[in-house]
């Protein structure tokens, strides 16, 4: 008998015509992930609130919605937002793969992270959902 967790199904889906390159990333990563494992679709479920993503350097933004049984990713910076992540394409694209953290790259000034105290540890929680586990990581 499977557990409530492992059959849990999380829908990631572009909405309001969401047609940027960063978000089909974004979307396709996600489904991924969570297809993957029982254990990212539970941690997906538990998160709430909405995170803003910004390529500085193409002036590309998304907003990722987190809620409810889903995930909703649109095109464009939407406020109000609990967390935001900005930085160039590409590392954002490496944060999106799981293969950075996003305090560790604010630190090191590549990427600029911000959340609001109600949420402030959306980023991380993200993070979590998305890094690689070690089987991935090789």
């Amino acid at each position: 008998m499977r557990s409530a967790k492992e059959t849990q199904s999380i829908e990631v889906r572009l909405v309001g015509g969401a047609t940027s390159g960063l978000a089909s990333i974004l979307q396709q990563y996600l489904e991924q992930q969570l297809a993957e494992s029982g254990d990212r679709r539970a941690r997906a479920a538990r998160i709430r609130g909405r995170l803003a993503l910004t390529a500085t350097d193409y002036g590309v933004a998304v907003t990722v919605d987190f809620g409810h049984g889903e995930i909703a990713i649109r095109d464009g910076a939407l406020e109000p937002f609990d967390a935001s992540i900005a930085g160039p394409y590409a590392a954002l694209t490496e944060l999106i793969q799981g293969h950075t953290n996003p305090l560790v790259e604010h630190l090191r000034g590549r990427l600029k992270v911000s959340s609001k105290w109600r949420n402030l540890f959306l980023p991380l929680r993200l993070h979590k959902l998305m890094r690689l586990g070690p089987e991935q990581a090789l």
